[in-house]
């Protein structure tokens, strides 16, 4: 620590010694040290850890642009054209261009996968309401047909989707891009709130037709109850699916880390600006620790919800209704990335 103290030293020591500079050199010691701890913690030794510090934390002509001493970071930059700020951003970055082309596709991606869980529901109601019957060959033939179809979205769509991510994967974002983000996740919380209602309920509704077969004889014959029973669970778990994609899309980059030139170009000379410029780093960090403990998340929750699936239908039989688990933890899945990325977003 006392190297960085004295990198830090004589960094601010050809700066004037004022209120300002003064507030940006404690924000930044501060920020230095949490990311010094968070790479010792993570292995690197005391000098990997120093050198990625120094490194990640910019340069002297940085600073003094961050702070508005050189000629270029006066009002008139400030007001510049937000088009423009971009086109002087980190090339890398992630343009409102490329954001709204993803979103489309993952909205593209969305309906693929989604209509994909529905022809699967539909698919085996089908020879459960023709069975026993002089229709049950089509019955088994539809079945066929649409889990065919079903398996041709979930391919073509995964495909499709999984390259163009990967050309989002690992970039920074534009200010005005991550400012899209946000907005765009905030008009489309509602939207997400009442599709998950609504297929919650749905499929919670698919229960009423199997239950009025069994004990109103004759209002709906058994064939037609558990027919209907997939059919609407399947239109519910479409709603789920399709809002759960879009609303994860939307909501990956409005924690996405600012690319530091994009964020320069939007500073306007306060305090609260500089201190936010030279905390990137460490936000870059705090997302990358994010992606990590997501991603062990997963290695534990998916063999645990089948695990689960398993035993509720074997030890209760509940083959009818157990694939209703893999939905409920699709959605659980959701709600719990989202905490763990807001929990080490604010740490």
């Amino acid at each position: 620590m006392d190297t960085i103290t004295t990198y830090l030293d004589s960094l601010f020591a050809s700066l004037p010694d004022n209120d300002k500079t003064r507030q940006a050199k404690a924000d930044m010691l501060a920020n230095m040290r949490d990311y010094y701890r968070d790479l010792l913690r993570e292995g690197k030794s005391e000098e990997a850890a120093i050198g990625a510090v120094i490194s990640a934390f910019g340069s002297i002509d940085e600073l003094r642009a961050d702070l508005g001493m050189p000629a270029q970071a006066t009002a008139t930059t400030t007001q510049s054209d937000p088009t423009d700020a971009e086109e002087e951003a980190d090339e890398d970055a992630i343009t409102e261009t490329e954001l709204r082309s993803f979103w489309h596709m993952a909205d593209q991606f969305a309906t693929q996968i989604a209509l994909g869980v529905l022809l699967c529901a539909v698919s085996i109601a089908l020879p459960a309401y023709t069975g026993g019957g002089r229709w049950e060959g089509f019955g088994v033939i539809g079945m066929f047909l649409l889990a065919a179809l079903a398996v041709g979205l979930f391919i073509w769509g995964g495909t499709v989707f999984s390259q163009q991510k990967k050309q989002l994967n690992d970039r920074p974002i534009t200010a005005s891009a991550k400012q899209l983000a946000n907005k765009t996740t905030g008009e489309y919380t509602r939207q997400f709130a009442a599709g998950l209602i609504a297929g919650i309920m749905i499929c919670i509704g698919s229960l009423i037709p199997p239950i009025i077969s069994a004990y109103i004889p004759g209002f709906i014959i058994e064939n037609a109850g558990g027919a209907l029973f997939l059919a609407i669970a399947g239109l519910g778990s479409y709603l789920i699916i399709y809002v759960s994609i879009n609303y994860s899309q939307l909501k990956r980059y409005a924690y996405a880390t600012t690319a530091a030139n994009s964020t320069a170009w939007y500073h306007d000379g306060t305090d609260d600006d500089a201190a936010n410029y030279w905390e990137q780093p460490h936000k870059h960090h705090q997302n990358t620790r994010a992606r990590q403990d997501i991603a062990l998340f997963h290695q534990v929750y998916w063999p645990t919800v089948l695990i689960i699936y398993l035993l509720v239908s074997f030890l209760l039989h509940g083959w009818a209704y157990s694939w209703l688990i893999f939905i409920i933890g699709g959605v659980m899945q959701n709600i719990i990335t989202a905490v763990i990325a807001r929990r080490d977003y604010s740490e």
